[in-house]
């Protein structure tokens, strides 16, 4: 902004001051306007829109304090610079004013180059500001469409089998999250995936949607689990930036003969209620999270099988659940979450899924999370 753009108040009741301060900006190309009162000043800076204000203190009717004061309910120090003038150097009144919102302060002795400095400061800080808040709505803007990208990127509804009930639920940290899950339903079995990919916003969102291009290519194949994860890790191996990884658990579930295949790496293990006997299974198997030293596996990632029974409950989870604290810095994997499952086994997954936001947001006392929260809950009605 060049100084024609910056449009100056000044705020004085002495003619005299008032007409030299004018004087002396107008020559070096601000624009301003005048005011002898305080009121007048409230007026002109809703009117005008001034960029900055030099402010008398000591003031008929209403002094400069005052002014400031009722400024402040409405603009902030970077919105409106203030720079209160004042015959008084280091008195109670300036010390007062920078605790209402002055900017600055300046002496009634001043010289035009300090004068100039201290405006010249002001106007750029505000600048600044501007520059920053533009820059940040703009980020704003694209997170959103990342969200809405994101969005796409996710099932859009759960599997209908027969003799099960499905239900998912992603809560992102942030307008986008690291998280990832899926489903391929084919002829004779249904694949879920669950991942937490490290760090969150937009790099963790790129190496979820990296995941997520990873299993639609593996869907052309009749790859097991173990093969499945295998084909992520080389793809977050090779398209994700340095440092960063995954890591993933996949289900496979034969509906009609009630039987599971998994396959783990890295990741919270796949955790079975069996709710009629309230016994916790879990389920995994070793493997190391997905883009960690690629080159250098030497074995595969291995299959695990199990025999589900009418009633029992599985749930793929990140561990944005379990690492919730509250404010004895417990985590909910300690003192609350099997208790929780437990509470509510007979709950239908919809509603314990929305439950689980609630109980969550309770035992944190917070409202916004500090990691993606994702489950996806499958229960075995039986057929």
């Amino acid at each position: 902004m060049n100084h024609s753009e910056s449009k100056i108040l000044v705020v004085e009741d002495n003619a005299l001051n008032r007409r030299m301060i004018v004087h002396i900006l107008r020559k070096n190309g601000y624009t301003v306007e005048d005011c002898e009162d305080g009121r007048s000043a409230l007026k002109k800076i809703e009117e005008w829109k001034p960029h900055l204000v030099l402010l008398d203190i000591v003031m008929p009717e209403m002094d400069g304090l005052e002014v400031l004061q009722k400024i402040r309910t409405q603009q902030t120090q970077v919105e409106l610079p203030i720079i209160l003038v004042t015959a008084m150097q280091g008195s109670e009144d300036v010390v007062r004013g920078f605790k209402l919102g002055a900017n600055d302060y300046i002496p009634k002795n001043f010289n035009a180059e300090e004068l100039f400095a201290r405006v010249n400061t002001a106007l750029q800080i505000r600048s600044y500001h501007n520059l920053l808040k533009q820059r940040n709505n703009t980020i704003e803007r694209e997170l959103d469409t990342a969200r809405l990208i994101q969005k796409k990127l996710l099932p859009g509804n759960s599997p209908i089998i027969a003799g099960y009930s499905v239900y998912s639920l992603y809560v992102p940290m942030d307008k986008i999250g690291g998280d990832y899950y899926d489903y391929n339903h084919m002829k004779d079995y249904c694949d879920f995936f669950m991942a937490d990919v490290s760090g969150h916003g937009v790099p963790g969102a790129f190496l979820a949607s990296v995941l997520k291009m990873a299993t639609q290519y593996t869907h052309q194949f009749n790859y097991s689990p173990p093969e499945i994860l295998r084909v992520m890790d080389q793809a977050v191996a090779e398209r994700g930036a340095l440092g960063m990884f995954a890591t993933a658990a996949i289900l496979r579930l034969f509906p009609e003969t009630g039987t599971i295949q998994f396959s783990n790496a890295g990741h919270p293990p796949i955790l079975v209620h069996r709710r009629p006997t309230n016994e916790f299974i879990e389920l995994t198997t070793p493997g190391v999270p997905l883009g960690i030293n690629y080159d250098l596996k030497k074995g595969t990632y291995v299959q695990g099988e199990f025999t589900l029974q009418k009633g029992d409950r599985m749930v793929l989870f990140t561990d944005g659940i379990l690492e919730t604290f509250n404010g004895k810095n417990e985590s909910f994997e300690d003192v609350g979450w099997k208790q929780f499952l437990t509470y509510h086994k007979d709950k239908p997954n919809v509603s314990l899924s929305l439950r689980l936001i609630e109980e969550l947001k309770q035992f944190s006392g917070k409202e916004i999370f500090e990691d993606d929260i994702t489950w996806v809950v499958i229960d075995y009605d039986g057929t």
